[in-house]
């Protein structure tokens, strides 16, 4: 099992998303659980993406439009941390790759 982790930039666009749609606060609680327990669980749809502001990191989808960016935390040597990096859309002008 993995420990989530999110870093600022992250956590603060999740609670603007959540702010103007309160239906996502489930969708990214089930998500996020299935991160934690397998973080390539098929329904999540995990692959490597190459992001904007962050270069070759993990995409897992959320809803149909809405992705997490995460990582493995390298600082640890067993990688049971994932740090989520961004939270954004698949397409758009918000898209976050």
């Amino acid at each position: 099992m993995f420990t989530i982790k999110f870093q600022d930039y992250a956590n603060k666009k999740a609670k603007k998303l959540v702010n103007k749609n309160k239906l996502l606060v489930e969708k990214i609680g089930k998500c996020l659980i299935r991160l934690k327990n397998n973080p390539f669980d098929p329904p999540l749809n995990t692959h490597k993406v190459n992001s904007k502001n962050f270069g070759f990191k993990y995409s897992s989808s959320i809803t149909a439009d809405l992705r997490f960016i995460w990582d493995f935390d390298e600082s640890t040597e067993e990688l049971e941390i994932i740090e989520i990096l961004d939270i954004g859309g698949h397409s758009g002008k918000n898209s976050v790759y």
